[in-house]
């Protein structure tokens, strides 16, 4: 069924040029309003998104140096035992009695009419 076209006048009024126009500025004001809150959300989204990325960044950042300064750590611990070691040793050279000894054991010196017998130690076999 076809619907019937039925020339009806408008009435023109000051009332409804009045609503027509506050129909119409309502409309854009709806508009403007969605778009501005359409910029908004965009624009915190990506503040958002940014600082989101740069936490993370941070966060393994962070985790990468707690690694690095565990890694130091131990480090620093075996200079300081190696340092301790060392600091033992020059004390030990400063010792006339300790640099015989050493002299006698490694390089093969002996006193007047003194034979050194070389004896492999323990400790040796068991590293072979």
């Amino acid at each position: 069924m076809k619907k019937a076209k039925t020339k009806v006048a408008r009435i023109e009024n000051r009332y409804i040029k009045d609503t027509a126009t506050m129909n119409k500025t309502r409309s854009r004001r709806r508009i403007a309003l969605f778009r501005r809150l359409a910029f908004m959300v965009i624009i915190f989204a990506v503040v958002g998104g940014l600082l989101t990325i740069t936490y993370t960044q941070q966060v393994l950042s962070l985790k990468d140096k707690k690694e690095k300064q565990v890694e130091v750590d131990k480090k620093m611990v075996a200079t300081k035992d190696e340092e301790e070691a060392l600091n033992n040793q020059i004390k030990k050279l400063h010792d006339d009695d300790y640099i015989a000894k050493l002299a006698r054991s490694e390089y093969y010196l002996s006193k007047d009419g003194e034979i050194i017998f070389n004896i492999p130690e323990e400790n040796s076999k068991q590293k072979e």
